[in-house]
């Protein structure tokens, strides 16, 4: 944005313009710094947001894999209910012989 030297400028008038373009230069630097923080706080928000809405899903995921590990957990308990009440003393004899073998692997020799 050279301007060219006219004939019948006073030194003044030079200083004059050179002090204007600063200002228009300064306002310009000052428009851009604020394009730049726009943009920077949009990128970060972006950011924010997409974290915030993996950890929900993480959450979520989670949730429903305690949910069917409860499930299981409950179905497992029936159906050893269910085979304590039907062979009473199979039952007795496996808790019997679970019993002894952790004893002896746990006892002091």
């Amino acid at each position: 944005m050279a301007q060219e030297k006219s004939v019948g400028t006073s030194p003044q008038d030079e200083v004059d313009q050179l002090s204007k373009q600063i200002v228009t230069l300064r306002e310009d630097i000052a428009a851009i710094s604020k394009t730049l923080s726009g943009l920077g706080g949009s990128a970060r928000d972006a950011v924010v947001d997409g974290a915030h809405h993996k950890v929900s899903e993480l959450r979520h995921a989670g949730e429903q894999q305690l949910h069917a590990a409860q499930h299981r957990a409950e179905e497992m308990g029936q159906q050893v209910a269910g085979a304590v009440r039907s062979q009473p003393a199979a039952a007795v004899g496996l808790a019997v012989g679970l019993g002894f073998l952790l004893g002896f692997i746990t006892g002091r020799k």
